[in-house]
Order: C-alpha cells, then structure tokens, then sequence
C-alpha cells in the first residue's frame, strides 16, 4: 500500500509540475528535446541471480552490470518481455497513468554516481512541455522497457564502471 500511496504523490507532483515548471519546447521534436552530448544509448537486462537484482545496460561495445532490489530487477525483467503478472507492478501502474495523461516518457538519461550510487533523469513530455524529474535509474529502466523509450549513459560513466567488450 506504502508503494501505491508514494506513486499518487509523484503523479500529483508530476502533473503539478507540468502545469507550472515545465520547459516550453514548441514544435521541436525529439530527439532534440534531450541533449545526447557524451551519452551513448544503452539496452538494459535484468535478472535476479542468488536472491539478488542484477541489471546489465550494454551498449555496441561496453556492457555496465549494477546490483540493484530484486524488486526492481524483477520490474525490468517483466518489462523487457511485456508481461504484466495477475498484479500490475508500480512500474506497470505509473505507465498507465502516464498513458491516460497523455504524458510520453522520452526517454531515461543515467548521468553521475554519488555515494557509489547511480543518479539518473527521466524525460516527460506533455504537449510542447517538457520535463526532466530525478530518478533511481532503476525505476527509469523499468518504465522506459514499458514504453519503449531510449536508456542513455554518459559515455564515460559507461567506460569508467563498465567493460569493454568489443
């Protein structure tokens, strides 16, 4: 319940925020409304291997794996194959929501790391408004699976913590 309860509160955060924050973009079309420089698009997996959440976000040559709840592996897991379990996820949920909103998630940016913590961006869209919220990149993985929205990482993020594998 604690879960439903902190995804209404975003969601009433998320449209407040459109209603007077947002960035007024016009007719620009993405990708423009993301600024790409240094970042690489990534393709995410998930598992959860010995009772622990791995994700592995792979680009053409270096693959990045990062330990993350098995709650949330398990979210980008499901999102990857499109199920949906005899329960939705918060995940499942919060892309709903969006949808009857008519908010698009253009995409999820991974872009520091504090703390040995990955920080990351998710990108909405409402109309000509553009708005980019803090976000676990786990929870901006498994919504971006279910919305088929592009996964960036800064470039040197990706080398510095990741592996070449090319």
């Amino acid at each position: 319940m604690k879960k439903l309860g902190l995804l209404v509160l975003i969601l009433s955060i998320v449209i407040l925020l459109f209603s007077q924050n947002s960035q007024n973009v016009g007719e620009i079309e993405y990708p423009y409304l993301i600024d790409l420089e240094g970042y690489v698009q990534v393709y995410p997996d998930a598992a959860v291997i010995n009772n622990v959440g791995v994700v592995s976000l792979s680009s053409e040559c270096y693959r990045l794996i990062a330990r993350t709840e098995t709650s949330q592996a398990r979210s980008i897991e499901l999102g990857i194959k499109k199920q949906i379990m005899f329960r939705p996820t918060t995940h499942d949920i919060m892309k709903e929501v969006l949808d009857k909103f008519g908010i698009r998630v253009l995409g999820v940016k991974i872009d520091d790391v504090r703390n040995n913590t990955f920080i990351g961006q998710i990108i909405l869209r409402k109309g000509n408004q553009v708005l980019q919220l803090d976000s676990r990149p786990s929870d901006g993985i498994a919504l971006a699976v279910r919305t088929n929205s592009p996964i960036y990482i800064k470039q040197s993020l990706l080398e510095e913590f990741g592996e070449k594998v090319c």
